[in-house]
């Protein structure tokens, strides 16, 4: 179990938390110092509900939180439920999105929903929050919860609660975005920090109408890593191409291309490095490595010689030689 806070400059409400359990960490030894953190750290802003006594008991899983000024994103991946007590009547003026990554998280009749909501592995819900909701997870359990401050996004939920699939391109995006965040944030100074929280607030906007302007730069960061994502699901297939990725997205091939640039690496490039460093990791893995050939063609090289020209290129020995040395 680790406690990590980091933040920077002075008095800025940003950084990250993380509190995992292992196989012999589990209940409030695992439970408390998250907690503890999120309400030294967040509390003011986010306070939290109350737990059930089961739920702080017998806990057994990972959580996340990064917080950036007023927009927090906490993502738990646990092996035991989840579960509120007491809600109280506080009021509050949130924008909250739940994205299912397995299991569900159920929402007992969150305000404007008109009945519960059920949260599963795939979808998303976004409502707006004036008072806190009872919820209850699966036994297995895998979400992201996000907390906007509610003048971002309240006209465009409130009254009118939306759900969706995780899998559209939008959705694919702010989760990549996401993901960047929660990788560098605290190695972001205040302007960048600041820049990721409004990437954040009009990624969320996107989702909600199902659309994103691929024109404004605060979005080409997030559309590269959604690309690179898409790319390392796929590095296998025959057909993975700047075109297929890019209609996957709803982009064109020239936006793609030109946020990839933008990010360091050109697509293409990109693919070749991942599809080496796969090819790399199989050719040396215990057990039952793979030879130079069946190399070549799981990873769509045009045959084995292209493949061993390609490889020592990139690792300055040819694959029989890197194959050697690592076993």
């Amino acid at each position: 179990m680790t406690s990590r806070p980091r933040f920077r400059g002075p008095g800025a409400r940003m950084g990250t938390f993380t509190v995992d359990a292992d196989s012999t960490g589990t209940g409030r030894g695992t439970w408390a110092p998250f907690i503890d953190t999120w309400n030294d750290r967040m509390g003011g802003l986010y306070p939290l509900p109350e737990f059930s006594p089961s739920t702080v008991d017998g806990f057994r899983g990972t959580m996340r939180s990064v917080a950036i000024q007023d927009t927090a994103v906490n993502e738990l991946w646990a092996s035991s439920p989840v579960s509120t007590q007491a809600v109280g009547a506080l009021e509050r003026d949130q924008v909250r999105l739940y994205v299912g990554l397995r299991g569900a998280v159920n929402l007992q009749d969150p305000h404007d929903q008109g009945g519960d909501a059920h949260v599963t592995a795939g979808t998303y819900f976004m409502h707006h929050c004036v008072t806190e909701n009872h919820f209850h997870t699966t036994p297995v359990i895998g979400t992201r919860m996000f907390i906007f401050p509610g003048d971002a996004l309240r006209s465009l939920v409130a009254g009118k609660p939306r759900a969706g699939r995780a899998t559209s391109p939008a959705a694919q995006i702010l989760m990549a975005h996401t993901s960047m965040v929660q990788r560098t944030l605290g190695d972001l100074g205040p302007a960048g920090a600041h820049a990721s929280r409004e990437a954040l607030i009009e990624l969320a906007k996107g989702l909600v109408l199902d659309h994103f302007d691929d024109r404004e730069r605060v979005f080409v960061p997030a559309l590269a890593q959604a690309a690179r994502d898409r790319a390392d699901s796929r590095l296998t297939d025959a057909d993975l191409s700047a075109a297929t990725v890019a209609a996957h997205l709803h982009v064109s091939v020239r936006t793609l291309q030109r946020a990839c640039a933008e990010a360091g690496e050109s697509f293409s490039a990109y693919v070749r490095r991942r599809r080496l460093e796969a090819a790399a990791a199989a050719l040396t893995a215990h057990g039952a490595p793979l030879s130079v050939s069946e190399a070549a063609a799981r990873w769509n090289f045009a045959d084995s010689s292209h493949f061993v020209r390609a490889f020592k290129k990139h690792y300055r020995v040819t694959p029989a030689q890197f194959a050697l040395r690592g076993r």
